[in-house]
């Protein structure tokens, strides 16, 4: 499955309905690589949980259009929705203890979707590189969504 993009949690957020448009080369290049975009549980859950805590927090209006955002991507990614399973989980564990030896704790969702993409082979899109980026150290290909213009 090489050659292709596990968006994480940062980088599909960029995608809801409250954000401002993506810049066209990016918006072009995501369109040209659709096929080869895949997303993970984790970031479903992620995206679950914000959900949530809108509607937790009241904020009805928003939680109902990101709740139909969701449901369309849901729908997009059927068939590209990556697991966490065990091949999955170890190389997370493995990630999880390098950036621990070179002083980087990173989030479980982090490491997990990182681990997602190295076990399938897949370069981790995200719009916040600073968090993941200590990972390309170990083999995980890290690109941010704005340099993908």
């Amino acid at each position: 499955m090489s050659g292709g993009f596990l968006l994480d949690t940062s980088a599909l957020s960029l995608l809801s309905p409250d954000r401002p448009s993506l810049p066209a080369g990016v918006a072009d290049r995501l369109r040209g690589a659709s096929d080869r975009l895949y997303v993970s549980t984790v970031t479903v859950a992620e995206i679950r949980e914000g959900i949530a805590k809108l509607r937790r927090k009241g904020a009805m209006g928003r939680a109902n259009a990101i709740e139909a955002w969701f449901v369309t991507l849901r729908y997009v990614f059927a068939e590209r929705v990556l697991p966490f399973g065990i091949d999955e989980a170890e190389e997370s564990g493995a990630l999880a203890d390098c950036a621990v030896g070179i002083g980087r704790h990173l989030s479980f969702a982090d490491v997990a979707i990182a681990g997602i993409a190295k076990a399938h082979r897949l370069a981790v899109v995200t719009g916040n590189g600073k968090h993941v980026e200590p990972l390309a150290a170990f083999g995980v290909v890290v690109t941010d969504l704005a340099g993908m213009a």
